[in-house]
């Protein structure tokens, strides 16, 4: 053979190669968990980060991604917390309940604590079923786990250090920092402060003091929670934080409180909390909610008016405090003719309301259009979800109902490494099990 014929031959396997790769990012993941098993070489590039990597940015910048949520439901009974659901706002079918491990038979309580990057935390902690108090037992040991719903692999967290008898509020939130590779948990705790001195020997007076706050942050790469300091949160919101950091953008998770005219964010990567950041307006009404994975909106119900006001934040850089300064810039104002409550926006002018009657609505600002969504109606919370390989160092894949919630110390390295297919031909076998429990799982 020449050496032309070489190189031709060459050529047309680098562009097979790369015109192979292009095809299989465009594939969902359970289309890509079947082809893993097709060959080494097609299992080595579909485990590689480089392909995961890539195939995450091309499913979050197709058109439509951020129509898909990840929602749990809540109809005020306890029983009903556990179900969740993945929800397209534009199939027939919109909303589709979830097998997941993570309820013992109703008797533990579910959240969802955030979503980012195809990785669910999720909360579980168990309760007594003839005990209605909330504080009882929704956030005192709760085991928390990383999930990806779609590859079924599931991490459990370690046990976080930061829990007290009286605690005022837990607010929580999870998160991508992106600039060191590494997804967190932020956990915020509030407690009432006292102290006890003695008057005289036969009596002891205790005395309130102040409310204070413990922080602490959890790292997939150090698989460690680490407390930060005393001082870390400014003294002003301390009494403020009661909402949950249900908004990640850019590294930064963002929330607002009642009573607080401004976004409460936390710095993923610095961990530092900032405050600085003032709303537009003041507002009998207001919530934010992300745009996409850079930006975040402002949504405002003046005094005495009937519209809706969206604002968008022009600088996120602006939410780690420093010398960028805060300015927003008005998006749209909504007036419809119905009492409603603006939940989320997925691009084109399309805003999902809440309303009296029907529940969820589609609406367009454009066309002034309502479309009725057929979909339960009371949802606890939701998160803009997008499909990933993602795999979270120390996670195993589980077949349903393998886990329960008092599986504190299931933190066994038990995940696939990156070079699996390389190896011996059993990894090849372990590949192929995964399969089989996807078929199963179908």
């Amino acid at each position: 053979m020449s050496s032309s014929q070489c190189n031709n031959n060459n050529n047309n396997n680098e562009f097979t190669d790369d015109l192979l790769t292009k095809i299989l990012i465009s594939l969902p993941v359970k289309s890509l968990l079947i082809c893993r098993a097709v060959s080494k070489p097609w299992c080595s590039l579909i485990s590689s980060p480089t392909f995961i990597k890539s195939h995450l940015g091309h499913a979050i910048s197709r058109p439509g991604a951020d129509e898909t949520l990840i929602v749990q439901d809540f109809d005020g009974l306890f029983e009903r917390n556990h179900i969740i659901s993945f929800l397209n706002l534009r199939a027939p079918k919109p909303q589709v309940t979830l097998d997941h491990p993570f309820s013992k038979q109703g008797q533990s309580r579910i959240k969802l604590v955030g979503c980012c990057r195809g990785i669910v935390c999720v909360s579980v902690a168990d309760y007594d079923s003839n005990e209605l108090s909330l504080k009882s037992y929704d956030e005192r040991l709760p085991v928390m786990y990383l999930w990806n719903p779609v590859t079924r692999r599931i991490k459990c967290v370690p046990m976080h250090n930061v829990h007290y008898d009286c605690m005022n509020e837990v607010v929580q939130g999870f998160g991508y920092d992106c600039v060191n590779d590494d997804f967190k948990i932020v956990r915020v705790v509030t407690y009432q402060y006292r102290v006890e001195f003695e008057e005289d020997v036969d009596e002891v007076e205790e005395v309130d003091a102040e409310v204070r706050v413990d922080v602490e942050v959890y790292s997939v790469k150090l698989d460690a929670w680490r407390k930060l300091g005393e001082d870390c949160m400014p003294e002003e919101i301390v009494e403020f934080q009661t909402a949950n950091y249900d908004i990640c953008v850019d590294g930064v998770l963002c929330c607002i409180a009642e009573g607080f005219c401004g976004v409460m964010a936390f710095d993923l990567n610095r961990e530092v909390f900032n405050c600085d950041v003032e709303f537009p307006v003041h507002s009998k009404f207001g919530r934010i909610i992300s745009i996409g994975d850079s930006a975040i909106c402002f949504i405002a119900l003046e005094e005495f008016s009937d519209e809706f006001k969206f604002w968008k934040l022009d600088d996120v850089e602006c939410l780690r405090g420093g010398e960028a300064e805060a300015s927003w810039s008005l998006m749209v104002s909504i007036n419809v003719d119905f009492d409603c409550v603006p939940y989320s926006y997925h691009g084109c002018g399309n805003f999902v309301l809440l309303i009296d009657g029907p529940g969820w609505v589609l609406y367009n600002s454009d066309k002034k259009e309502a479309t009725n969504l057929p979909i339960r109606k009371l949802w606890r919370q939701n998160f803009r979800y997008t499909e990933s390989l993602v795999t979270i160092p120390g996670s195993k894949q589980v077949r349903l109902n393998d886990i329960e919630a008092e599986g504190r110390s299931e933190n066994e390295d038990e995940s696939e490494s990156e070079d699996e297919c390389e190896s011996e031909d059993r990894d090849g076998d372990q590949v192929k099990d995964e399969v089989q429990v996807e078929g199963e799982d179908k």
